[in-house]
């Protein structure tokens, strides 16, 4: 397992598809922006996926908050969908460009891509109000830091209006001055970002926010009077083809449609019911664990 923190790889890879101004804000700021990651028409088609899944109109936000979308099911009203393995979110984990972003990323070919969740985020009114937040998914109390990256790929034009990634990349620029002057009882998990600015990229439909896990990181609020935020959570890490029991339950995942962390309560919709088991490319077979790196 890779134990250099990604800000401190040397390329041995030729950039394929972020730029040197890019991989400077990725290991300085943190996140880097892949602008049109995916096609429009992948967008278009996960986008109508999720407003059916959700049982959700665009025509009418009667139906987008009302308990029958299962927007209230989980904790902070963010907005997370168990949905994992429709064709449309498996279109563009295997899009070529998303691939070659995270091989830049990593600096290395043999990835394999997280079977994550989607998110629909209608206004956060009423009942659903919530102010945003910023935390850590990682431990960052951990010796050594953990290694890893997370990324968002937004189907909805993003801003501070609608709401969407928000990060602190302050902490991260200087991260080493900012944990020494923190409390050795620090919360390992949401760091004190008083007196910080918060940075909400503005993102187009079909961009991809990758970030390094130890950036602060969260949700802004959707503020909006009637818009939907919509995305779609995707990252890539080294392959571990020798997990013989890991790689068998990624196929698994993907063959009966069933998440790989199921929820507390079950799920709203199982996706088993709904369709077939999604048709792979030969860089999605490699990308699963179904074929090997090294055929």
């Amino acid at each position: 397992m890779n134990t250099v923190q990604l800000r401190d790889i040397h390329k041995t890879l030729n950039l394929r598809v972020l730029s040197p101004r890019d991989w400077h804000q990725w290991t300085t700021q943190g996140y880097v922006v892949v602008r049109r990651a995916v096609p429009r028409d992948h967008v278009d088609r996960l986008t109508a996926a999720l407003w059916d899944f959700q049982d959700m109109r665009p025509d009418d936000p009667s139906t987008w908050s009302s308990a029958h979308t299962g927007n209230e099911r989980l904790p902070g009203h963010s907005g997370l969908v168990e949905m994992y393995n429709h064709q449309a979110q498996w279109d563009n984990r295997q899009t070529p460009r998303v691939y070659d972003a995270f091989v830049d990323i990593w600096d290395r070919t043999d990835l394999w891509v997280t079977i994550d969740f989607a998110n629909v985020n209608p206004p956060n009114h009423g009942s659903r109000a919530f102010g945003g937040f910023v935390h850590w998914d990682v431990d960052t109390s951990a010796d050594p830091l953990p290694v890893s990256c997370q990324a968002v790929l937004t189907l909805t034009e993003g801003n501070e209006d609608i709401g969407g990634f928000q990060c602190v990349p302050e902490i991260f620029t200087e991260w080493d001055t900012w944990v020494k002057a923190q409390p050795e009882d620090r919360d390992p998990y949401t760091p004190d970002i008083t007196g910080y600015a918060v940075t909400t990229p503005r993102v187009d439909p079909g961009d991809l926010i990758i970030f390094n896990s130890l950036l602060p990181h969260g949700v802004h609020p959707n503020v909006s009077r009637d818009r939907v935020r919509m995305a779609q959570y995707i990252s890539m890490a080294p392959a571990w083809e020798e997990n013989e029991p890991l790689r068998e339950a990624r196929v698994r995942f993907w063959r009966d449609r069933v998440p790989p962390h199921p929820p507390e309560g079950g799920l709203r919709k199982e996706e088993h019911t709904l369709y077939g088991p999604a048709e792979l490319t030969p860089l999605g077979e490699r990308l699963l664990g179904l074929r090997s790196w090294h055929e």
